[in-house]
């Protein structure tokens, strides 16, 4: 009856001191994963503060932000499987065999996930600049880690791959404050160029977006087949481009048209012939075909014949070994 009570005695000890230590490293687990997310909180908080008070990029800072986010997390987890025992080798060898699999499924998007850390950390452009990228050219509504957003000019939005957005030819706009607006206009040969000049220039001085610094310029450039073509050009700020252009087309064509400059069209020079023209004719007809004088076909090449009887006397001699060898054969059996 004491043994039984001993046995028991020790098993609830056992017991007792498993929950214990379970519970123990519950309650650690709990302290850890509670203390860790409140400070992992009030970390984002600050550096998300920090970075809105920087001239850093908000998609640069949002990038940043979530990359701090999840190692800490990742940390945090790390922390968690060692209190409770898990073997932190084991969980980073799965951890590294999902990346593995995971970069292999997706390695377009990861492609393009690279590619947009290259280009926010680049920064060749930014949201709100007017880019062309390939044929596609528009603004820049928002960029994205896997894809750039672009609004073009007849309200279409367009959404290109950050590794096409990288691999292609990209014209930023609004880069520089100021852009040059150039323009060719061709005018008859018998203008006075002069005055189409200063026409130019003083429709692009008349508009109010355009910079006066440096001055409005306009100068002959080519004589052309039909015409000869004036080439102007003026500065204005980046987001005024489109404006200047078209008024300066617009009001040159009406100054054109008020100061009688004329604007050709090609033009093709046709004479007709007066005289009359004779062609020398002979008047004998065809001669017919004599065939006793005509030339006689080609004789077979003879060439090709020693070609042909080496092949028949190889043939030949190949049968007369076979009927030798027959022959031999044939006095062997009999004897």
């Amino acid at each position: 009856m004491n043994l039984l009570l001993i046995d028991w005695n020790s098993l609830g000890q056992e017991a007792l001191n498993i929950m214990k230590t379970v519970g123990l490293n519950i309650v650690q687990c709990l302290g850890v994963f509670i203390l860790g997310y409140i400070v992992i909180k009030l970390l984002i908080k600050l550096l998300s503060k920090i970075f809105s008070k920087t001239k850093m990029p908000s998609v640069t800072a949002k990038f940043l932000i979530t990359i701090i986010r999840f190692s800490l997390y990742l940390l945090l987890l790390i922390a968690i499987c060692q209190i409770i025992g898990i073997p932190i080798t084991g969980f980073i060898a799965v951890i590294s065999a999902a990346g593995l699999a995971l970069s292999l499924a997706m390695q377009d998007s990861l492609s393009n996930l690279a590619n947009g850390v290259v280009i926010i950390s680049t920064r060749p452009f930014n949201e709100g600049d007017y880019i062309k990228i390939g044929d596609v050219e528009g603004t820049v509504k928002e960029i994205k880690m896997l894809h750039t957003i672009i609004d073009t000019t007849d309200n279409k939005t367009i959404s290109i791959p950050n590794s096409i957005v990288v691999g292609s030819e990209l014209i930023n706009y609004s880069h520089n404050k100021t852009r040059k607006v150039v323009f060719n206009f061709s005018v008859d040969y018998a203008t006075d160029v002069e005055k189409a000049k200063d026409v130019i220039k003083k429709v692009m001085t008349s508009c109010n977006k355009v910079l006066l610094e440096p001055l409005p310029f306009a100068s002959l450039n080519t004589l052309d087949e039909s015409s000869i073509t004036i080439t102007a050009n003026c500065w204005c700020y980046g987001a005024d481009y489109w404006d200047v252009y078209y008024y300066v087309m617009d009001n040159v064509f009406n100054e054109f048209k008020r100061e009688n400059i004329s604007m050709p069209f090609n033009q093709l020079e046709v004479r007709l012939r007066n005289d009359d023209v004779t062609m020398p004719v002979k008047e004998q007809a065809l001669p017919v075909r004599d065939e006793t004088i005509a030339v006689k076909p080609l004789e077979k090449d003879d060439s090709n014949d020693v070609f042909e009887k080496f092949i028949k006397h190889y043939k030949q001699s190949k049968k007369e070994k076979k009927e030798k060898k027959k022959k031999k054969q044939k006095g062997k059996d009999e004897v």
